[in-house]
């Protein structure tokens, strides 16, 4: 074998298995919900810490491992697609969880069936490291850069093809590594094996073998399942797959007053990821303008003329037509997914053809803060579907719409006698109009933090909440137009300026929970932390640092959530729950299939065992950590996720593996030193890295990218490093420490992801760098505590067996 021979194999089959890895991100969120993301990251970490505490067991000697790795690339394909074939045959529904035994059965299954391919995938990347362990570095390197790679491979391929084709990418990388051995590998049988790989891969990308089943507890089976319903428009890209469909007898209309006698205008649903995203008028429909008029969302109408209105969010358009039908002379509409704006661009330009409506595919944070001009309304409407609000199944969704920072953003662009609206769904009892009416009084006292009961409006209708803002200040006879408006549509005014107390109104309630919040948060911080405080919901308002405005179960109330599924199945917050049962059940797949066979096989108990076990363990949940860490700060500066996690990972694989290509010159002490280096670099990062995607906000997007990936360069470089150098320090090329290294590595990879994720929701993302950085330090004092015994290794260690 040449010498570019394995390296080229190594990083063929990393590139392929990290983009499945993304591929099953964008496919879980998808068929599921957002939650399910972790559990690709686990599963990735899981198979590659099976394939290494494997070979670490079985400590087979070079001519078998040269074998095995000659084996393993070939079936690397066949693992790929026999996972994507096979998991969806699985009928999984994770909502069942708390009650349903049958359900953790069928979650353990998917966990194997995903986790097969990252473990024959990892073969090769270990196996080479027993092979040829004086290129330990640069074999990891390429397995970082092929990883990378494969990152911005699996984004592109989003672009032109719909996910579930997507798919068929990852096995087609895999068979170029196959054919890359079988050039040099010996027998029939093993060209024979690698040929059918490739046509079997070839058969994937010309006729798929799967299809994405959307859970039914999302809008797009639903309304799919409408008498002649079908679907008009399907459109795909790395943030989202766009679908519309037309049914007669859909209607979308958050909130609509009861009252409404009027036509109903013939609508076509849009859906992203299979959430309901808004709704466009058929080409033939009539146009909506009275119906309009009688949601909730057009409240801020009633005050008077709102010449330049900014919709963020646009979604299918509704808002924009209604700014249009109010006489508004301006309107600018942001919507990030591009395929969206298409949609409704084309519904408003045949209904108002010489509209003056400016349309802006991008994210709404970085549009506002480069916005120059001030708007007479800011308004953002209800969004996804009622049923998704009460769920709770967003509630691991990164949105930074609707922060603290956010909302002071929105405010400043408000001109003098603006209004910011802001209206969502209301749930039993309420969750995320609290945290509305709390983050926007939040932001009124850093702008204009006098006279707060004046400046608060919130109308209730039976299915909506609508919170008005205006920093100036609402007058009487503003006031009087809005409860005459809201009379007429039997629409509550759960709070204004000048109310002595909750009123009975049309739509009644138990308890009159929102006047309860608005009247806390104006009254001032006292009232304001014991109403919080004593809530069965977490509201407190969120900041740029935790972007789960959606969260609201406290982790002290999981218990009370899964002990009466009767009465607490409406409060629902399932997103949480599922990553528990992920965490949970990561923990326990982990153990079995890394722990307990090195326990069974190894010597325990030795001082030298303790310390390999505590430094890759450190290791293992350091990189994790700081790797989501990153992607959740990093996404504020990019504007989607998707973008963040290509970018992050792109940027720490490539130059992890440059480091780690690096640290074979370098000698084995040298870990302390890399680990101490990073656990300053990630106290540095919580303390600005947030601040940075802020200030760059404004740039270009191919600026942003260029800044995100040069400020991950120096903390990516450095964290290829304590894992190669740690095998030579601490393991020596000893098997039974060698087996110790992987089990303990990957156990914690495993756990790291829902974990991390677990931390980033209760205290957010800067303390899950902090505890990144304390990780790393506690590896390097594993490392000082060492001794100098093993700084006379090098880097040609024997390879273990």
């Amino acid at each position: 074998m040449n010498r570019y021979a394995r390296p080229l194999t190594v990083g063929l089959i990393s590139a392929s298995t990290l983009a499945y890895e993304i591929l099953l991100v964008r496919v879980f969120g998808i068929e599921y919900f957002h939650h399910f993301a972790y559990m690709a990251i686990g599963v990735a970490m899981l198979g590659f810490g099976v394939a290494g505490t494997l070979l670490a067991v079985a400590r087979p000697n070079r001519v078998t491992a040269d074998s095995w790795f000659v084996w393993s690339a070939a079936m690397t394909p066949a693992a790929l697609l026999a996972s994507a074939a096979f998991v969806h045959l699985i009928p999984l529904d994770a909502t069942q969880l708390a009650w349903d035994g049958r359900q953790w059965l069928r979650l353990a299954i998917v966990y194997l069936l995903l986790a097969l391919p990252f473990a024959v995938g990892a073969l090769p990347v270990l196996l080479s490291l027993l092979v040829e362990p004086q290129r330990a570095g640069r074999l990891y390197g390429a397995s970082f850069a092929g990883a990378g790679v494969g990152a911005a491979l699996a984004i592109a391929v989003l672009w032109i093809a719909l996910p579930a084709r997507a798919l068929a990418l990852p096995p087609a990388v895999a068979s170029l590594g196959a054919l890359s051995v079988a050039r040099i590998g010996r027998g029939r049988a093993l060209k024979a094996s690698v040929a059918i790989v490739i046509v079997l891969s070839a058969l994937a990308i010309a006729r798929q073998p799967w299809r994405i089943n959307v859970t039914p507890y999302k809008g797009l089976p639903q309304v799919e399942a409408f008498p002649v319903s079908r679907r008009v428009v399907e459109k795909t890209s790395p943030i989202g797959w766009v679908v519309a469909v037309e049914a007669p007898a859909f209607r979308h209309a958050p909130g609509l007053s009861l009252s409404y006698r009027g036509e109903f205008p013939r609508q076509i649903a849009v859906f992203v990821d299979g959430d309901i995203a808004g709704a466009v008028n058929t080409p033939a429909g009539t146009r909506e303008d009275d119906i309009l008029d009688w949601l909730p969302s057009a409240t801020p109408y009633a005050l008077g003329d709102m010449k330049d209105v900014l919709v963020l969010g646009a979604g299918g358009g509704s808002d924009v037509r209604s700014a249009l039908v109010h006489e508004a002379r301006a309107v600018w509409a942001v919507e990030l997914h591009p395929e969206l704006v298409a949609l409704a661009r084309s519904s408003v330009e045949a209904e108002w053809p010489s509209a003056d409506v400016t349309w802006v595919a991008g994210d709404a944070r970085r549009y506002v803060s480069a916005a120059t001009r001030p708007f007479d309304l800011v308004t953002i409407g209800p969004g996804r579907a009622f049923g998704a609000a009460v769920a709770g199944v967003h509630a691991l969704n990164e949105d930074f719409l609707h922060t603290t920072e956010a909302y002071v953003d929105y405010l400043s662009l408000v001109s003098d006698g603006g209004v910011l609206s802001i209206t969502r769904w209301l749930t039993i009892p309420p969750r995320e109009n609290v945290r509305v009416i709390l983050t926007a009084v939040e932001a009124l006292k850093r702008v204009a933090p006098n006279d707060l009961i004046d400046k608060l409006v919130v109308v209730r209708s039976w299915a909506t909440a609508t919170v008005l803002v205006k920093p100036a200040g609402f007058s009487v006879d503003e006031v009087r137009a809005l409860m005459e408006w809201a009379g007429e549509r039997r629409f509550d005014l759960a709070w204004y300026p000048g109310i002595e107390g909750p009123v009975d109104g049309f739509n009644l309630v138990d308890d009159p929970i929102l006047y309860r919040a608005a009247s806390a948060a104006v009254d001032g911080e006292d009232a304001r932390r014991a109403f919080v405080d004593s809530y069965p919901f977490d509201v407190e308002p969120v900041g740029d640092s935790r972007p789960y405005p959606h969260h609201f179960l406290r982790f002290g109330s999981v218990r009370t959530f899964l002990s009466d599924r009767g009465s607490a199945l409406p409060f629902a917050e399932w997103g949480y729950v599922a990553l528990l049962a992920t965490l949970f059940q990561s923990a326990v797949l982990a153990a079995v299939l890394l722990l307990v066979p090195v326990a069974l096989r190894q010597r325990v108990g030795s001082r030298d065992l303790v310390r390999v076990v505590g430094y890759f363990s450190a290791i293992g949940l350091a990189f994790m950590s700081a790797e989501i860490a990153a992607i959740q700060q990093l996404t504020l500066l990019l504007g989607h996720p998707i973008y963040a996690v290509a970018a992050v990972l792109a940027a720490l694989l490539v130059f992890s593996g440059f480091g780690s290509a690096w640290s074979d010159a370098r000698p084995a002490q040298g870990s302390r030193l890399a680990n101490l280096a990073l656990a300053i670099l990630l106290v540095v990062y919580a303390a600005v890295l947030l601040w940075i995607a802020r200030w760059l906000q404004p740039a270009a997007l191919a600026v942003r990218v260029a800044a995100a990936v040069v400020v991950l360069v120096p903390t990516a470089f450095l964290m290829g490093m304590p894992f190669p150098l740690g095998l030579r320090h601490l393991a020596r090329g000893d098997g039974e420490r060698v087996a110790w290294a992987w089990a303990s590595n990957g156990f914690a990879s495993v756990v790291a992801a829902p974990l991390s994720a677990l931390v980033a929701l209760q205290v957010g993302s800067r303390a899950l760098l902090l505890v990144a950085a304390l990780a790393y330090a506690g590896a390097a004092i594993v490392v000082a505590r060492a001794g100098n015994s093993s700084f006379s290794v090098t880097a040609r260690s024997r390879a273990p067996g």
